[in-house]
């Protein structure tokens, strides 16, 4: 019912902790549940639904389950976070100078679709579709600009000084591992592509063939490290804010409650002795707030990582139900040590020794502090320790490494 943290060393059987979860809430006709995949370890889920963020693979052909999000979809300050270089003089002007243009083609954008209604609450992040060559060309305008002089023309205010701007949109933009953003196919243009990626994103339904369309596994492992902490929040935003705006019914039991697994959530929500760039600030707002705020919408979180010490504290500490698996590193034990009421200390010595699937889970979920062993899934997560004594000790075929070479250069192991 409450954030849960589930957290244990590499090793320790976190991936068939979950996939044990989601095999038992499969069973339950109406489970809404959205697993952040980063690395693709829970595609052999047979009964879930499965998504992936578009690879470069999809530019040409779109195959099944492709997710694209286009860049209409960010926030001003998700943009903000991609584009602008704080450090450079000019950044106050490209911000504002972006922030006009958004604004300017959004609002034509509506009047062009005939919503007029939308025009009293619209704002610089009103997610409604507008191209990116035409930001594109009017911000090139603005860098060129000439304006009438006292004799002849001379330069406008913005007279080169938004070139290195426009310079890192469009080598972002033409760069094809952000497709998934930049390049999203013709229907992603439509007003209507924001309802088909909301059904997507929370949308349940009947079982059919044993699949629970309400498990929708989300795959990231195509998405490039440098602008996954902007994707990740722009998905976890998207599910909090529509959750939020669905009508709560007369009785506050119209929404139907949706739990985000966020897999490896160091690499996205990290603590604030990380450091923490423009692009994790944006994944850490959006998740911090459905931390503090999510459990009255009907929005949870499960917090599944191996470095506890480098996920934000503001995060764990709203997380009522702990999962531990092995901790060996003692600043990852002190960190679980501070989530736990003094009375229960002495549980932290048993951490270090628990055997792989064992876990101590202490919160709501359970009457008493509890050391449990973790039921094996009948579907294994593709993350299972590789045995290497055993795979040398075995005559073996010749690995393929002309095509590994080759799936690497061309991005996509299809």
């Amino acid at each position: 019912q409450r954030h849960a943290a589930l957290l244990g060393s590499t090793g320790s059987g976190k991936s068939f902790t979950v996939a044990s979860i989601l095999e038992q809430s499969a069973q339950l006709p109406h489970a809404n549940i959205v697993v952040l995949d980063l690395h693709g370890e829970y595609s052999s889920m047979k009964f879930a639904s499965h998504y992936r963020i578009a690879g470069i693979g999809d530019i040409k052909t779109k195959k099944d389950g492709a997710i694209f999000l286009p860049f209409w979809l960010l926030t001003y300050d998700e943009m903000q976070s991609l584009f602008v270089d704080r450090s450079e003089e000019s950044a106050p002007n490209q911000a504002s100078e972006l922030m006009k243009q958004v604004v300017k083609l959004k609002r034509k954008s509506i009047e062009g679709l005939g919503k007029h209604d939308l025009l009293a609450g619209f704002t610089v992040d009103t997610p409604v579709p507008y191209r990116l060559a035409d930001l594109i060309d009017a911000i090139v305008e603005k860098d060129k600009e000439m304006v009438p002089g006292a004799s002849r023309e001379k330069q406008g205010p913005l007279f080169g000084k938004l070139t290195r701007f426009l310079n890192r949109i469009s080598v972002k933009t033409q760069d094809r591992r952000y497709a998934f953003m930049y390049q999203a196919p013709q229907e992603y243009e439509t007003y209507e592509a924001l309802h088909d990626l909301a059904k997507k994103l929370l949308g349940t339904g009947k079982i059919k063939d044993s699949v629970n369309p309400g498990i929708k596994i989300i795959d990231f492992s195509e998405v490039p490290s440098d602008i996954l902490p902007v994707v990740v929040g722009l998905v976890g935003r998207l599910i909090y804010q529509i959750q939020f705006w669905s009508s709560p019914g007369e009785d506050g039991d119209a929404r139907h409650p949706i739990v985000i697994v966020c897999d490896e959530a160091h690499l996205y929500l990290p603590s604030s002795a990380a450091s923490t760039g423009p692009l994790e600030k944006r994944a850490l707002e959006n998740y911090e707030r459905i931390a503090k705020e999510g459990r009255k919408y009907g929005v949870g979180l499960m917090v599944v990582s191996q470095r506890p010490s480098d996920v934000s504290t503001t995060i764990l500490s709203q997380c009522s139900n702990i999962i531990s698996l092995r901790l060996a590193n003692k600043t990852d034990q002190s960190v679980v040590k501070q989530l736990l009421p003094e009375s229960l200390e002495g549980l932290m010595e048993v951490l270090p020794t628990l055997d792989v699937g064992e876990a101590v889970v202490v919160g709501d979920a359970t009457l008493l502090p509890t050391r449990i062993k973790i039921l094996k899934p009948k579907y294994e997560p593709r993350s299972a320790t590789i045995p290497f004594w055993t795979r040398w000790a075995q005559p073996k075929e010749e690995v393929d490494l002309v095509m590994a070479v080759e799936n690497m250069r061309r991005q996509s192991r299809g």
